[in-house]
């Protein structure tokens, strides 16, 4: 139904706010082969979009003849008002939320679901006890819409009745996943998960990584087939997903409490974990950094902090940015740089709260709206930051290839573009070796396996991520010493490159290998 004339008609923005991204034909027919094997009498597609699974369904009725209903949902206006002269007999199109429908029964469901946070979701408030009521079941109010949807539809699915999701990887490693993962195993419905290795090439316009996964209601406990495509051209060259995977695990290889990407990850990777490493949690811990809720009121630069005459009492030294720091060594005379440059490296941090030049700042963000945000509401006062140490590493929320690490010798606070690093009582003495080991390359591979998955080959790390990483435990840090730590860190600030190949001989100390 003309899907790329629709999105170059639609700005990006609007197609965001529905979370709006198009199924490749190629993709729609291989997921609609696996559903209507079992000869459903009714097919549902609960986020009917353009209809290209319905595309690909009048397509098979040239060649072959269905006795088959097919039912849509679909709440975009835009969408609706484009099918609206183009809707065939054969399709039963419902304007309506299928979150707010009661639970029916169906043979077959294939769904690309829309991708935003649930939080997002106006409705959310009134909608999630519906939902709720309705499957008999509690949700994270953290979910994504994705996740929300397949739940839905796992409890919608007649016996013997076959299911294709297309959803974001990343739901596999989140705390909401848990829940969704577990109805997945439940009466062994997952039979399959078929991931793209360099999905932009066949999802052009994702943006975060994407499965698809396969379901049958038949109660039968089978191995879960794990198949990664890698190129468009391999995807053409498969006739059916269910006869192409390179692996298969037990449903209790995937236990839902734990996270299913490192899982399947290791299954396409070489690189083992040496014995005796610990979780970086048994060093210290990594936190997320200072969500201010208003970055654009409480991040200055000198210039900006001059004008409104406020103290530097009342400013901290603080990274705004991750592209900010661009080498691994973070020093007194990088951020200085910064602040000459007029980088916003001054965070407010009200101590004068009767201060004259304070108060009319903070009744110009009050006059903003910078007070009533998200976070800013729920805090007393409104502008009150959390109270936080300069962290010794830095470690980076989004990367692409490599994890960024930042050794900090500044006092500088850091906002939610980096993760902060803080020692336990043992960890002190460790921080420069742990650093090393974290730039080195094999600190590197065994970090990744932990990673998130995003679209456009965007990896990201949540704190807890972090935290459960392996490292070398204190006895395999005291088999070097501070001062080769030291050596290497100094060489990092004029030769990056070198200081990593250092760093790899002295992590191959550690680990004795």
């Amino acid at each position: 139904m003309h899907e790329l004339v629709y999105a170059n008609k639609t700005p990006m923005s609007y197609r965001k706010e529905f979370g709006q991204f198009f199924t490749p034909k190629n993709v729609a027919r291989l997921m609609f082969k696996w559903i209507v094997s079992s000869n459903p009498k009714t097919i549902l597609d609960p986020a009917f979009g353009l209809g290209i699974f319905f595309d690909v369904f009048q397509d098979t009725l040239k060649s072959n003849t269905y006795d088959t209903k097919y039912i849509g949902y679909e709440i975009d206006q835009n969408i609706i008002s484009y099918l609206e002269n183009n809707r065939p007999s054969n399709l039963k199109l419902h304007v309506r939320d299928y979150l707010e429908e009661k639970k029916k029964k169906y043979d077959a469901i294939i769904c690309n679901p829309p991708y935003m946070r649930f939080q997002n979701f106006l409705k959310r408030h009134d909608v999630l006890p519906i939902i709720e009521k309705n499957l008999g079941i509690a949700l994270n109010g953290y979910s994504n819409m994705a996740s929300i949807f397949l739940i839905k539809s796992l409890k919608e699915l007649n016996e013997g009745g076959k299911l294709a999701y297309i959803m974001p990887f990343e739901f596999f490693n989140t705390g909401y996943g848990k829940g969704v993962k577990k109805e997945l195993l439940k009466n062994s419905l997952l039979k399959q998960i078929i991931f793209f290795e360099n999905e932009k090439d066949i999802f052009s316009d994702a943006t975060t990584t994407v499965c698809v996964l396969l379901c049958k209601n038949d109660s039968i406990k089978n191995t879960v087939k794990i198949s990664r495509i890698e190129s468009l051209k391999q995807l053409e060259g498969i006739s059916h997903f269910e006869e192409y995977f390179q692996h298969q695990l037990q449903p209790e290889d995937l236990p839902y409490t734990k996270k299913w990407s490192p899982i399947i990850s290791s299954l396409y990777q070489t690189i083992e974990i040496p014995t005796g490493l610990v979780k970086i949690s048994e060093i210290g811990k990594f936190v997320r950094g200072i969500a201010t809720g208003a970055n654009k009121f409480f991040a200055l630069t000198e210039e900006k902090a001059e004008s409104l005459s406020i103290n530097r009492n009342n400013l901290v030294k603080c990274i705004t940015k991750s592209p900010q720091i661009k080498k691994a060594i973070f020093t007194d005379d990088d951020y200085m740089a910064l602040l000459k440059s007029g980088s916003p490296v001054l965070c407010l941090n009200v101590k004068a709260h009767n201060d004259k030049n304070i108060k009319q700042y903070l009744k110009y963000g009050e006059a903003q709206g910078f007070s009533v945000r998200y976070l800013t509401k729920k805090r007393s006062p409104w502008y009150k930051l959390e109270s936080r140490l300069p962290a010794p590493i830095l470690a980076g929320v989004f990367n692409r290839g490599r994890l960024k690490v930042i050794r900090n010798f500044t006092d500088s606070i850091n906002f939610t573009c980096f993760h902060s690093f803080y020692p336990g009582l043992f960890g002190q003495t460790y921080i420069n070796r742990l650093f090393v080991y974290l730039i080195s390359d094999i600190g590197q591979k065994i970090v990744m396996t932990n990673k998130r998955q995003y679209g456009g080959h965007l990896d990201k790390f949540e704190p807890g991520d972090l935290n459960a990483c392996f490292c070398p435990s204190t006895e395999q840090f005291d088999m070097t010493s501070e001062k080769d730590a030291m050596h290497i860190i100094e060489l990092a600030i004029s030769d990056e490159e070198k200081a990593i190949q250092k760093a790899n001989v002295l992590v191959q100390t550690m680990l004795n290998t």
